[in-house]
This record gives C-alpha cells, sequence and structure tokens, in this order.
C-alpha cells in the first residue's frame, strides 16, 4: 500500500475514534443526574443488530438529520388536507380542544426524547396499520426546558399540520428540585406552540421516585390529554432507565390503547399485525 493511500486510511481511523469518544460523553442535569442519551452513531458502530434499530441518521449539533421512509423525502411542509382539525392560535391549552381528529389520513406528530426510539417504531407499525402518517423527532437527552426554550416544536407542527401531536418528555426531569418554578414556564410554551392540535402528553416511565414532574404535566396538560406511565411494570435496560425494547412495545400498546378509549380525543388505533415498523425520523443531538 503506497504512502498517500495509508494516510488516507489513518485519517478515518482517528476520525472514527474521535466521533465514538465524543459520543460518549453524557450531558448531565442540574443534580449532576446524566441525561438519557442513546447515541445512533454508538450503535451504528458497536450494536450488532443494529440493522434492526429505529431509523436514527445522526445530526450534527443544532442540526436535523432526516430520515424518509415513506411518503415525501423532501421535507417539505404538508399540503392542507380537507378534514382535518383547525388549529386555532392562541387557543389556551387548559380547555380542551372542540374537536376531534378525524379518522382518515390522520397525521400524527411524535416528539420526545432518547425514550421515542423504543416508542417509535410500535407507534409507527400503529401508524401503518391504521393508514396514519407518523413523523418521529427525537431530540436526544432534550427536556421541557430545551424544548420551551426553542421555537422546534411550533415550527413542526407549522411544517407538518398534525391532526395530532405526541410527546414523550420528561425523564431527564425526574429529579430536578423546585421543578415547577423551574419548568412550568417551559411547558406552558410547549403547550402552546402546538397551536390548539389535539395532543397526548405521554409521562416518564419513572425508574426512582420523582421530584414533581408527573403532577406539574398533569396539572398543565388538558384533560384526557396527559398519559401517567408511572407506576406501570417495565422491564429496564442495561442502563436502569429505559425500558427494553419489548418492553417498550407493550408501553406503546397501552398508551394506543388508551388514546383510543379514554383519551379527550379519542381516534381508531387497531393493534397491527407487525411488532414495528418505520416512519420518517428527524434526529437533534444534544445540547453542548
Amino acid at each position: 500500500m503506497n504512502k498517500p493511500l495509508w494516510g488516507v486510511v489513518a485519517v478515518l481511523v482517528v476520525s472514527l475514534g474521535v466521533f465514538a469518544a465524543v459520543e460518549h460523553l453524557r450531558p448531565v442535569d442540574e443534580q449532576g443526574e446524566p441525561l438519557l442519551k442513546t447515541s445512533s452513531l454508538e450503535k451504528t458502530l458497536f450494536t450488532p443488530d443494529s440493522a434492526a434499530q429505529p431509523l436514527a441518521v445522526a445530526a450534527t449539533s443544532g442540526d436535523a438529520a432526516v430520515a424518509d421512509e415513506g411518503k415525501g423525502g423532501s421535507g417539505a411542509p404538508a399540503a392542507p388536507r380537507k378534514g382535518r382539525v383547525a388549529a386555532a392560535s392562541g387557543t389556551s391549552h387548559s380547555k380542551l380542544l372542540q374537536n376531534p381528529p378525524v379518522t382518515d389520513s390522520l397525521t400524527i406528530l411524535f416528539v420526545g426524547d432518547s425514550m421515542l426510539e423504543g416508542l417509535g417504531p410500535r407507534m409507527a407499525a400503529y401508524a401503518k396499520h391504521n393508514g396514519y402518517t407518523l413523523i418521529n423527532v427525537i431530540w436526544y437527552s432534550s427536556t421541557t426546558e430545551i424544548w420551551g426554550r426553542s421555537t422546534r416544536l411550533q415550527d413542526y407542527v407549522r411544517q407538518y399540520k398534525p391532526d395530532f401531536v405526541l410527546v414523550s418528555l420528561g425523564a431527564n426531569e425526574l429529579f430536578v428540585r423546585d421543578i415547577k418554578q423551574k419548568r412550568q414556564q417551559y411547558v406552558d410554551n410547549m403547550l402552546r406552540q402546538m397551536q390548539g392540535t389535539p395532543y397526548v402528553w405521554i409521562g416518564p416511565p419513572n425508574w426512582k421516585p420523582d421530584t414533581g414532574i408527573n403532577d406539574m404535566l398533569q396539572a398543565s396538560c388538558a384533560p384526557g390529554s396527559f398519559y401517567l406511565s408511572n407506576g406501570e411494570h417495565f422491564d429496564r435496560a442495561k442502563d436502569g432507565a429505559h425500558p427494553t425494547r419489548a418492553s417498550a412495545s407493550a408501553w406503546a400498546d397501552r398508551v394506543c390503547k388508551w388514546i383510543a378509549t379514554k383519551s379527550a380525543h379519542p381516534f381508531p388505533l387497531n393493534v397491527p399485525t407487525e411488532a414495528r415498523a418505520r416512519c420518517k425520523t428527524i434526529v437533534h443531538q444534544p445540547e453542548r
């Protein structure tokens, strides 16, 4: 092998090492607890069955990578559709939304932290089986503060014009002290950014008692729009926090059954024959 080719190989090896090292940096919250983060790069490099993992394309810090698996790959805003729920700008999140979503060709926007790695593939199977479109937005190590300080949720609502929004967020804030004083404004801002779209906020799957995140979320969400996961059984992955893939799928099943039968805005969610499916997935890396 000639010297120039050896040089190229050396650069590639060093670059992979640097990226892997960066991916292992785990941000911590204000109590020093590690923020939940599952690295898509780490899975690609080190997980034997990475092909079976939910699709997640690594993005540079602050940017999004979009993986299109199905409809439209351009990322262009979706055109308005007949019969969709009107998004009333300025609607108070504390009031019940007026109309349930239509049941044909629903578009569902699902945003949150790394818990979407487990929930997303099963939710995608529900969407596929019931003829809906699902867009997953995973923001690794994110919190209500991180989402609430940005306009990212509002931007996605305006871009994709969803009929329903799902949120899975709060696991990185289980142990924040004085949480209402520190986080309430950000939760309120997130709910306003939905612009009157029907939603369900899926509470975190506690592995230890929290300091008030679930009570705050439940009090903030409209009636019938908060799913309490705390108290349910979860089998945990090696990190002791994330549910295993099977347990996350069972969690998604419970959430979907609750949405279809007990939520403020129920719509059909028949149980899919496939265990999981893929969908458009947008990934944001942790804030540095």
